[in-house]
């Protein structure tokens, strides 16, 4: 496998096009409701795949969001997986429970403890409010896209 240059013009996705992180963010969706669908009811643990496709599907409409805003690549990688951002709030009009659920889950630092902390699962929030999250910035900023 050849290596890629570490330079940050070569960094993966940063030649992607906000459709392009659009388009990768909605199969990141559907596949957490997938494993949401999967996950057996009582055991924590097994809904993290999908905690994870989640939270990751998120940020993937964030970061499209601020593509077509005129973010930078560099920049977007420079908010280590911080969920928070009142422009993006504003702009798509999210609801005051969902901005405040953005936040929670930068502070909590949710991806990571999806990805490496099951000993942490107790400070995960309520799967309806994942869910309830994600299909609304998904649909505002797929609504967003359709209209600009």
């Amino acid at each position: 496998m050849k290596d890629l240059p570490e330079s940050p013009e070569n960094y993966p996705g940063s030649d992607a096009s906000p459709d392009e992180i659009l388009n990768l963010a909605s199969a990141y969706s559907e596949a957490a409701n997938a494993l949401f669908d999967a996950a057996k009811k009582g055991r924590a643990l097994s809904y993290a795949p999908a905690r994870l496709c989640a939270i990751h599907a998120t940020e993937l409409f964030l970061n499209a969001f601020l593509r077509r805003s005129g973010e930078s690549p560099e920049r977007i990688r420079g908010r280590l997986h911080n969920l928070a951002d009142d422009d993006f709030c504003n702009t798509l009009r999210l609801k005051k429970k969902t901005a405040k659920h953005l936040v929670d889950m930068t502070d909590r630092r949710e991806y990571l403890i999806s990805r490496y902390a099951p000993e942490l699962t107790s400070q995960h929030t309520e799967l309806t409010r994942l869910k309830a999250t994600l299909n609304e910035v998904q649909s505002k900023v797929t609504h967003y896209f359709d209209s600009s």
